[in-house]
């Protein structure tokens, strides 16, 4: 009797550590989801993603792809408020990165990226402390890729005034860096009319 009874506890022991194995992976699996490994996996059935993070869907492939972005930026920042200074930054910078495999635009993408930088630090600088940062989407599926920073309602009209020359500064020089280029100027025209075109934002 006690013969079988040590073997029948060697047996459940056996048993035991068995089906703890699986548990044990399956735990460190789940865990390592949220860290690099994790993440090209979701990024594999998401259609996969580039360097900066962003999906292959949200690629920008050419100059005029890039100024139809701009110009649907609006769709994001109309109703955003307090926000809307910072939403047009976020929509920029996002775009630059969507457009980090659009190549021989090096002068334009830099342009839009100091034209976004200046305008996160523009609403940083007259954010209102009391109001919470949030993320804001449109009708048409945009969504901030993060949370947007409210311009305190007393410095809002200056804040808006500084946000326009901003602005205004990044079209004259969009047109300045195509003037050498015939086959360009076109096209360069076409991206600082749809960033202008975000101005009404500012204005209303």
């Amino acid at each position: 009797m006690f013969r079988l009874s040590k073997t029948m506890f060697a047996c459940v022991g056996v048993v035991l550590l068995f089906m703890a194995g699986p548990v044990l992976a399956q735990s460190t699996g789940e865990g390592s989801s949220s860290g690099t490994g994790g993440s090209s996996g979701s990024s594999e059935a998401g259609g996969g993603t580039s360097s900066t993070g962003r999906t292959a869907a949200t690629q920008v492939s050419s100059v005029p792809q890039l100024s139809t972005r701009l110009s649907q930026m609006k769709s994001l920042c109309t109703d955003s408020d307090g926000f809307v200074v910072d939403c047009l930054a976020e929509r920029i910078e996002t775009l630059v990165l969507d457009a980090s495999d659009l190549h021989g635009h090096q002068e334009m993408k830099q342009i839009l990226r100091d034209t976004a930088e200046e305008l996160r630090q523009l609403a940083r600088a007259n954010s209102d402390r009391t109001a919470p940062r949030a993320r804001i989407t449109s009708p048409d599926g945009q969504r901030s890729t993060r949370p947007l920073v409210a311009v305190t309602p007393s410095r809002r009209a200056s804040a808006h005034r500084q946000a326009i020359a901003i602005l205004e500064e990044a079209e004259t020089k969009l047109l300045r860096s195509s003037a050498q280029s015939a086959a360009r100027a076109s096209q360069y025209q076409q991206v600082a009319n749809a960033l202008g075109s975000n101005k009404v934002l500012l204005r209303s």
